[in-house]
């Protein structure tokens, strides 16, 4: 993976973001993690943003103030940010939640597991496929 690129989670639970690091660190990625603990900030931080220095979005759905549909949608919406990669991340699996996040444009939607090891190989393939073999639209900057 291009060292320059972030990858951005958005995540209100401490514990998945400690998760999370342990899990980059674990697979020995350099990139750079930034974290937003709800929607709103992460969507105020994204007109500042270096838009080709983003790897991939990590997204949580349930979070106070501004869920992860509700970002989603205001990605997919804006067509300054409607390129970023999308991976909703998050505990649900259920059906309804699934098709409703790419209804809403996510490029993926990956169930959090629940024990370490699947969490270090699943964080492996994510930033693998989404920073080395995906690629990605270019953002011009102006």
């Amino acid at each position: 993976m291009n060292v320059n690129k972030k990858i951005v989670l958005v995540e209100d639970n401490p514990a998945d973001v400690l998760l999370a690091e342990i899990a980059l660190q674990n697979i020995q990625c350099n990139n750079e993690l930034l974290h937003f603990s709800n929607g709103v900030e992460f969507v105020k931080y994204l007109p500042a943003a270096k838009l080709d220095q983003i790897s991939l979005v990590l997204l949580d759905l349930n979070m106070p103030m501004m869920n992860g549909w509700e970002v989603l949608e205001y990605l997919r919406t804006n067509e300054l940010f409607s390129k970023l990669p999308v991976v909703v991340f998050s505990c649900s699996a259920a059906a309804q939640d699934v098709a409703s996040c790419y209804s809403l444009g996510a490029n993926a939607f990956v169930r959090k597991p629940t024990d370490l090891d699947t969490f270090d190989e699943i964080m492996a393939s994510i930033v693998s496929f989404w920073g080395q073999t995906n690629i990605q639209a270019s953002y011009a900057l102006g």
